[in-house]
């Protein structure tokens, strides 16, 4: 019976959805944590392969861990406020309808050179990210690093008092994350 009452007068005068409450989670589960827990795998399941992962895997094999991890969380953090802030201003400077419209030609044709990139590749063919990021890498970081003293290895100090290995780390996962 509530919808007999929906005429085109009475949706141009319903609130907004934003004064709506939001909807009990249908299995009962907190909306905060099923939001939170579902984010949380697809991003682990989505970000355990990429680039970035490997910079950081390889990078704390051969440097200190609080100095890659520093970096790499840093230029995660400045690309989630670009992000954010993009995001904010686009709708904006741009009509909503073509943000949203651009928004789902963007998600359509990244999704179709994923599948395109995933039906040219050979069923034994292991992703070519790790030898990407080794490239980058190279063998010759490692002038920044003392020898060992007392099992750990000390890093210098580059300019403005930072680890080469943080700004290297910065810089590499910032780049990775754009493309």
């Amino acid at each position: 019976q509530a919808h007999d009452s929906l005429t085109p007068g009475a949706l141009r005068e319903a609130p907004p959805f934003a004064a709506m409450p939001p909807a009990p989670a249908p299995d009962g589960e907190s909306g905060f944590f099923a939001g939170f827990s579902s984010s949380f795998s697809f991003i682990l399941v989505t970000e355990l392969g990429d680039k970035t992962f490997f910079i950081a895997a390889i990078m704390a094999m051969k440097h200190s861990r609080c100095a890659i991890y520093s970096g790499a969380m840093g230029a995660l953090i400045v690309m989630t406020f670009l992000a954010v802030a993009l995001g904010h201003m686009a709708p904006l400077l741009i009509p909503k309808v073509y943000t949203h419209y651009a928004a789902a030609a963007l998600f359509l044709v990244f999704g179709i050179r994923l599948l395109n990139d995933a039906r040219g590749m050979a069923p034994d063919q292991v992703s070519d990210e790790l030898e990407e990021v080794e490239a980058e890498l190279g063998e010759d970081g490692d002038d920044s690093l003392e020898p060992l003293q007392g099992g750990q290895r000390r890093e210098r100090a580059g300019a403005c008092g930072l680890a080469p290995a943080l700004v290297q780390s910065f810089v590499l996962t910032f780049l990775a994350e754009w493309g």
